[in-house]
């Protein structure tokens, strides 16, 4: 139940709050900012609506990959630059590690983030 739970929330985060917020500054009209957010709005705007649209929509699968990469290590299932150990992630003083990538994973692709 906790690893759900763990799952849910960082999923809601990442999808309901941070890529709205994303996409909301990344559609913003053009100007003349230099931020690292008016420097990319100011590379979509070239681009047509559908094809703004489809590299914003690019974004949520690179937050997936991301957050997949940090639980499947959490996990003990994915090893980046050979990074070897056992982990424990706990919840209210359960363990609640070995399916959180697959858990988020199954998340995303019912909603269809890699579509």
């Amino acid at each position: 139940m906790g690893d759900n739970k763990f799952v849910d929330a960082i999923y809601s985060e990442l999808f309901e709050k941070n890529f709205p917020q994303y996409k909301n500054s990344l559609t913003k009209p053009v100007n003349g900012d230099k931020d690292s957010y008016a420097r990319a709005r100011n590379a979509l705007a070239s681009l047509d609506d559908t094809q703004k649209h489809d590299i914003i929509n690019f974004f949520k699968i690179v937050i997936a990959d991301s957050a997949s990469v940090v639980l499947g290590t959490l996990d003990g299932v994915h090893f980046p630059d050979d990074l070897e150990g056992d982990f424990v992630v706990q919840l209210d003083g359960a363990d609640i590690q070995g399916d959180l990538q697959d858990i988020f994973i199954e998340k995303s692709q019912q909603d269809g983030i890699y579509d």
